[in-house]
């Protein structure tokens, strides 16, 4: 068992990702991602096997068969099998982690980026334009969905669902940091808040996990984006806030608030938060 999880673990580190030729790179996912399935595979097999020997033999032993000393070796045995397996899911993760920073990353982060080069301070007329012809979330979605499709038809389902949730978690992280590098204003904040809908609407459909708490920070970004004054904010704060659990702190509310161009700094340093 010891062999078969060091075996696997050489076989993630030598398919780590060659950024040297399209050729080669493209063997070393493809390994790499067999692997991974054999991981998944190798952990849920031997958790079936301590359950079944675990079942079978607790039969036996009711019947007086082998003694107390025979007992404790199999106890013994069986927590060396779930050790085994949680190495395995322990390896899964690494591995998850590795694809995610070498294979996603990569190209996700350069279509975040291009959120910078689409204005935020926009009259009604570019707002109307916007509408028709999106100039950021409907390609972003678009890649996102092109590149996932690739792994989707690679992994399995349980490491497939996995892998989109380190993926959504890239997203948010990443986004929040180009929009604290932009500026806004009241149409600005409600076109953002637009492309966050459409954006979150498609990851709710392509994983189990939770979006919503992944984009908490973002929403109530958009939220404050979307004031028309600087004081609304004091509406949905403190005693206000209602079920709503803030994400950002004090400070962070400023910043945000700070990104737009139409608000004052001497509003924003008054407030009371």
């Amino acid at each position: 068992m010891t062999s078969a999880v060091n075996i696997m673990h050489s076989s993630l580190q030598q398919g780590k990702f060659d950024t040297k030729g399209i050729e080669s790179t493209d063997e070393a996912k493809l390994s790499f991602l067999v692997t991974l399935n054999n991981v998944e595979v190798c952990s849920e097999n031997i958790s079936t096997l301590k359950k079944t020997l675990e079942s079978d033999c607790t039969k036996l032993f009711s019947q007086g068969i082998g003694g107390e000393q025979a007992q404790a070796k199999f106890d013994s045995c069986l927590s060396d099998l779930a050790a085994v397996s949680n190495k395995f899911r322990d390896l899964l993760q690494e591995g998850l982690a590795e694809l995610n920073s070498s294979a996603v990353k990569p190209q996700v982060q350069p279509w975040i980026n291009t959120f910078l080069s689409v204005s935020h301070s926009i009259e009604e007329e570019e707002f109307n334009d916007y509408e028709a012809n999106d100039p950021w979330v409907q390609q972003f979605i678009l890649n996102l969905e092109q590149q996932m499709a690739e792994f989707k038809a690679s992994l399995s389902p349980v490491i497939y669902d996995s892998l989109t949730g380190l993926m959504t978690s890239l997203v948010a992280v990443e986004l929040e940091k180009v929009v604290l590098k932009s500026t806004f204003n009241r149409l600005g904040g409600l076109q953002f808040d637009k492309e966050l809908r459409s954006l979150i609407a498609y990851l709710t459909t392509v994983t189990t996990w939770t979006i919503r708490d992944k984009f908490a920070r973002l929403s109530q970004m958009a939220t404050i984006l979307n004031l028309e004054r600087v004081t609304e904010i004091l509406d949905y704060w403190g005693a206000n806030s209602g079920p709503l659990t803030w994400r950002l702190t004090p400070a962070e509310v400023r910043q945000v608030l700070a990104l737009r161009i139409d608000f004052r700094n001497e509003d924003i340093k008054r407030l009371r938060l």
